[in-house]
């Protein structure tokens, strides 16, 4: 089944449940195009889908499709707590609420209970999971971590819980004939997303490119990033006199439009928080730089990506510098990259496994695997 299968498939039967999802700003940056792709794919299979946000930009790709969506002011911190006015007066009772990311999931549990409804905290850190298992303690409190990696040193302090949680790694739509493109004689290029506070890396990257400057190696980064720092990463720029060939831009969604026009895509640091950016950068057929000490199971050594040690601008100059060099070789894996992502990451595949979960939580665990085909 390909992802637009996924979105035209007819509506399963006996699974009529209505999904609350709540998405605070912060995972919308880092995760709205699938989020988007996913609400409409789930929609398509016959789930009521509602989404409740404080990030504007989602609410507008989600606008003319069947997923409700409700624009707040605040999903997180002690502002949110207007979202118990809105669960409470303005919503049907949803059958399940899932909250994507670590946002206004205090509040939602304790109206979760006084409604009793199921939850579904959805982890993409390792301290946002560590959150979860603390605060998810009922039986109709599911924890679902993005990725095998952040669940593993966190369930043997919770034992009680492993019942409770499951991972569902996400997904990114692919368009159907894309493929690694040849980037001949250019200029080669790479994109680095991540905040501008210095432990995200951005400091190596620049530290490797004036390395590959004094070597005569050409090539142009682009760092899109927000958050406080920005002034110490200009600063550093002009100190490794790396201004002509490193753009910085405070726009944490332009790598949307960035991505599919680089060569590459660094990651020079463990992710805090996942993100789908060089997930979908691997299933463009970009080439994926990143520190082996990443929280997720897409980044493969010789798979997926080239790896380094993190905290090395010494070994990320040195990969840098074979993917100029030796084209061939970053093709071959770019490529493998690519199919790993079409197989292991599709939307349809995520759908399904959020189906069961839905179902599960509902107590209707039956009737969701006649309806999904008893897709694990």
């Amino acid at each position: 089944m390909t992802d637009n299968d996924a979105a035209r498939a007819g509506p399963p039967a006996d699974l009529a449940i209505h999904v609350l999802h709540v998405v605070g700003r912060d995972a919308a940056l880092r995760l709205g195009p699938m989020l988007a792709q996913v609400m409409q794919a789930l929609s398509a299979r016959g789930l009521k889908t509602t989404l409740v946000t404080d990030d504007a930009e989602l609410g507008v790709r989600l606008a003319d499709t069947p997923v409700e969506c409700h624009l707040v002011p605040h999903v997180g911190g002690w502002r949110a707590w207007r979202l118990d006015g809105l669960l409470t007066a303005r919503l049907a009772p949803p059958n399940v609420v899932h909250v994507w990311g670590q946002a206004g999931l205090g509040w939602l549990l304790r109206w979760a209970r006084q409604a009793d409804v199921p939850c579904v905290a959805h982890v993409f850190g390792t301290a946002h999971g560590e959150q979860a298992l603390r605060t998810c303690r009922r039986a109709s409190e599911h924890v679902v971590f993005a990725s095998s990696a952040l669940a593993a040193p966190l369930l043997p302090r919770f034992p009680h819980a492993a019942a409770r949680c499951r991972v569902v790694p996400p997904a990114v739509a692919i368009p159907p004939h894309t493929s690694p493109a040849d980037s001949g004689e250019r200029l080669f290029t790479a994109l680095c997303v991540g905040r501008f506070a210095e432990e995200h890396g951005l400091e190596l990257v620049i530290d490797a490119v004036a390395q590959l400057r004094r070597n005569r190696v050409d090539l142009q980064v682009g760092l899109v990033s927000d958050g406080p720092g920005l002034g110490a990463i200009w600063r550093r720029i002009r100190e490794r006199r790396v201004r002509e060939c490193v753009a910085l831009v405070d726009e944490p969604r332009l790598w949307e439009k960035v991505l599919p026009e680089v060569d590459a895509c660094l990651v020079p640091a463990a992710e805090s928080e996942l993100t789908i950016v060089p997930l979908l950068a691997m299933g463009l057929g970009k080439l994926v730089i990143a520190t082996r000490n990443q929280p997720a199971d897409w980044f493969i050594e010789e798979r997926t990506a080239w790896q380094f040690t993190p905290g090395s601008a010494a070994e990320l100059a040195y990969l840098l510098t074979r993917a100029i060099e030796q084209p061939q070789k970053a093709l071959e894996l770019r490529t493998a990259a690519a199919q790993y992502v079409r197989a292991e990451h599709s939307i349809a595949a995520m759908i399904e496994r959020l189906g069961e979960l839905y179902a599960t939580a509902c107590g209707r665990s039956a009737a969701v695997s006649a309806a999904t085909g008893g897709a694990s």
